[in-house]
């Protein structure tokens, strides 16, 4: 299966998601477009994550905190190039939680994940 039909099915299942959760995210990425007069216009960070979504979750005190969290999305086969690595660390080291996501299913695991780590739900 193609990476960008795994992407398009995990945006789906955000957009049925976030409509009962509370949660923000869009489709990142970086690269270039050639304009018509031939220059290179870049977009986006380099290694940025295909997905990045914030998770929230009201805390005791009616507060609601936020988790940063990138997916990269990959085919079987696919693996990450070393811009990506180094996104992942910087992720991680700054708090944020970074998924390898090959399926809906991954997302799925991922977003469970944190809502029973970090927000004991």
């Amino acid at each position: 299966m193609k990476e960008s039909v795994i992407q398009k099915g995990i945006l789906d299942y955000l957009e049925l998601y976030g409509r009962s959760n509370p949660c923000y995210w869009f489709r990142a990425g970086s690269g270039a477009v050639k304009t018509q007069q031939g220059r290179f216009f870049r977009s986006g960070k380099p290694g940025c994550p295909d997905i990045v979504l914030c998770l929230t979750c009201k805390n005791s005190r009616g507060i609601y905190i936020g988790v940063f969290v990138g997916m990269e999305v990959k085919t079987d086969k696919g693996r990450q190039s070393k811009t990506q690595k180094d996104a992942e660390k910087n992720i991680i080291s700054a708090g944020g939680y970074y998924y390898i996501i090959r399926s809906i299913s991954d997302a799925k695991k991922a977003i469970k994940e944190i809502r029973e780590k970090v927000f004991k739900l």
